[in-house]
């Protein structure tokens, strides 16, 4: 006698709900670990796709995988070296630009005064020099982060490497546990792999519309912040306004106001064409996931993972999504997670 089957419903729902809870404990305590091996998953599908597109242009298995190593190693060191680079030059500067902003806030104090704010409590001071001391510790750290890196680009190597084998393996554990539910998987997961082609494009478009508006303003630093814009595009709807928030900043301390609120304006246009043309025709609304899902997917992989969850937030509820839509008990789950209907045009119909 099946032991599920015996129990009551809130029984079962109870025991479901502990269930869930120790593996989110368990995925907690192993974000260390998660987290970058999620990440290189990420770059696989991404560089996988690109293998696969050079096999449908006609080279062998092995000529598209070495050009697509090529690609990706180029890639990985051209970003390494133009992050670093900007990063320490930052980092050089950073006492100038404090000096400026104490400048700036001395300026501002009769205003604030006027209006009742006192410039004291706003204690800007302090959040320089805390700062400058997280910046610190993040230098004395970089071996840590250098490390990470490494292992993580190892690991997406060795992805890479299996990507044939494992989509073998894993349509034969498809077909022997579920033989009426592959071309259905298939066409899931492939939905999903589509959403995180196009994200990557659309964040890309961004990236580079960015640092080409920043150049143009002369604002220091600009393929540095189209990297940071094309990194937290990934963070849905406050991500790429994080990444302007910075480079505004420094037009503003370099410049003057006026190129400021250019950066701001110009920034502005390229994620409206992007976000509102160009990934709408894209990606088109069946590959969208709710609004309030997808905030409240920011903080709770944040919670799991990390910072690496925030940043592939969407993707992992995506694949939660595929996971849920392939079984009946749970594809009401699936339908929750996915973007509301049209109201509107339902009642049309009818």
């Amino acid at each position: 006698m099946n032991l599920t089957s015996s129990l009551s419903e809130p029984s079962r729902i109870l025991i479901t709900v502990a269930a869930a809870i120790v593996v989110l404990a368990g995925m907690k305590a192993a974000a260390p670990f998660l987290g970058p091996l999620a990440f290189s998953v990420f770059l696989a599908v991404i560089f996988g796709m690109l293998l696969h597109w050079f096999e449908k242009k006609g080279l062998s298995t092995r000529s598209a995988l070495i050009l697509t190593l090529v690609i990706f190693f180029v890639i990985m060191a051209v970003f390494i070296v133009v992050i670093a680079v900007s990063f320490f030059q930052l980092l050089s500067e950073l006492p100038r630009y404090q000096q400026e902003l104490e400048s700036s806030l001395e300026l501002v104090s009769p205003l604030l005064n006027k209006v009742g704010i006192d410039p004291a409590s706003l204690t800007l001071h302090d959040l320089i020099r805390s700062a400058s001391a997280e910046a610190g510790g993040l230098l004395s750290g970089l071996w840590d982060i250098a490390i990470l890196t490494i292992l993580i680009l190892l690991t997406t190597l060795f992805l890479l490497f299996e990507a044939k084998g494992f989509s073998f393996k894993l349509k034969i554990i498809i077909e022997e546990l579920r033989p009426g539910d592959l071309n259905r998987f298939t066409t899931l997961a492939q939905k999903n792999v589509d959403y995180l082609i196009i994200r990557t494009e659309v964040n890309l478009a961004m990236g580079i519309g960015t640092a080409v508006i920043l150049a143009l303003i002369g604002v220091k630093y600009a393929i540095f912040w189209g990297f940071l814009a094309f990194l937290l595009g990934f963070i849905p709807y406050i991500g790429f306004w994080l990444a302007v928030i910075p480079p505004m900043l420094l037009a503003w301390f370099d410049l003057g106001p006026v190129p400021a609120l250019l950066v701001l304006a110009g920034s502005g246009l390229v994620n409206l064409l992007a976000e509102y043309v160009m990934f709408p025709n894209l990606a088109g609304r069946g590959l969208a996931l709710s609004a309030a899902v997808v905030f409240v997917s920011l903080i709770f992989w944040g919670w799991i993972l990390g910072g690496i969850g925030v940043l592939l937030a969407v993707p992992l509820t995506l694949l939660v999504q595929l996971a849920c839509e392939l079984f009946d008990e749970t594809r009401w789950i699936g339908v929750l997670l996915g973007p509301s209907p049209d109201v509107s045009r339902e009642q049309g119909q009818k």
